[in-house]
């Protein structure tokens, strides 16, 4: 005897998976600070995309730079006019302050801090001096130095380049 050969089964033609999207509710401000936080990554920028996803519903500026850690921008206009305007002492305690209640590191406010003094209208050999020190803060940090220490040297740094701008402009 042959062999039984069992009846065909009917095809049936296959529909493409459905995926439902994410729809996420992200605004200009918290694109803007995504793409610039992720330095062109896209890896981090989709992890960080998620983290304040999962953190908040809307993507907002304010959203994404509590869910890195980084400094927002307006708190680092904000320590920059210290720098430039306050004296020493006033500026040591009100950068202190903004450290500790906002949760802030060191070496994040001195790297948002040299983006900014790019903004700045200042002589050129000021800006390369001001911008030197502040590599040169920043690297000491990498090493473990003392943050008071280290705080202290950007705020010199910023007074001697303020003093420097104030000797341009006579």
């Amino acid at each position: 005897m042959g062999r039984e050969v069992p009846p065909p089964v009917p095809r049936r033609r296959r529909r493409p998976p459905r995926h439902r999207g994410h729809q996420l509710d992200v605004d200009k401000g918290g694109l803007t600070a995504l793409v610039r936080l992720s330095n062109g990554d896209m890896r981090k920028a989709l992890n960080i995309l998620q983290s304040t996803h999962m953190a908040s519903p809307q993507i907002t500026e304010e959203a994404v730079y509590l869910c890195t850690g980084n400094p927002m921008p307006k708190d680092i206009e904000q320590i920059a006019s210290w720098l430039l305007n306050e004296p020493f002492s006033t500026s040591f305690k009100y950068i202190s302050d903004t450290k500790m209640r906002k949760g802030l590191a060191l070496i994040d406010i001195i790297r948002e801090v040299t983006m900014f003094v790019f903004k700045i209208n200042m002589p050129s050999n000021v800006r390369v001096k001001l911008i030197n020190d502040l590599a040169d803060i920043e690297y000491r940090l990498t090493f473990a130095c003392n943050n008071k220490l280290q705080l202290g040297a950007l705020i010199s740094t910023f007074t001697t380049a303020r003093a420097a701008m104030v000797a341009a402009a006579a």
